[in-house]
């Protein structure tokens, strides 16, 4: 039977974990789909992580001051690199990024849908607090 490899079956990544920058705007834009303006809002934070490969992931933090809050807008991991704690190491870093900035929480919206994305959250500590009702126009 074939099987999708987990954490506990590939090797961990040597790799670090940067702000991005212009010059990232590619390899942002090849993983995202389009970069838009992520480098031209103030509110917009990019994560990349980077390996000998390249750039491995990408996470995209909106920082919401207001509510103390920061959101994980989009993280997105190299398809041939998945399962190599990559994701995690994003995730790790979007924490600590949060709470320099003092933020209360760190809030990611999910699709009720997505099980293996809920399943990542929950295994790093994230818990469900509501879902979202709404009404196609």
């Amino acid at each position: 039977m074939d099987t999708e490899p987990t954490d506990t079956d590939l090797a961990p990544l040597a790799m670090r974990v940067r702000l991005a920058g212009p010059r990232d705007a590619q390899v942002i834009a090849d993983l995202l789909g389009s970069t838009d303006d992520l480098f031209a809002r103030p509110e917009l934070a990019v994560l990349v992580a980077q390996g000998d490969e390249g750039v491995l992931g990408v996470a995209v933090l909106r920082a919401r001051p207001p509510a103390r809050a920061t959101e994980l807008d989009r993280l997105v991991v190299r398809a041939e690199v998945r399962g190599r704690r990559v994701g995690r190491r994003l995730l790790a870093a979007a924490v600590e990024w949060s709470r320099q900035r003092r933020a209360l929480q760190l809030e990611v919206p999910v699709l009720a849908a997505d099980a293996d994305a809920r399943r990542f959250l929950k295994g790093f500590g994230f818990a469900a607090t509501s879902d979202r009702l709404v009404l196609a126009a």
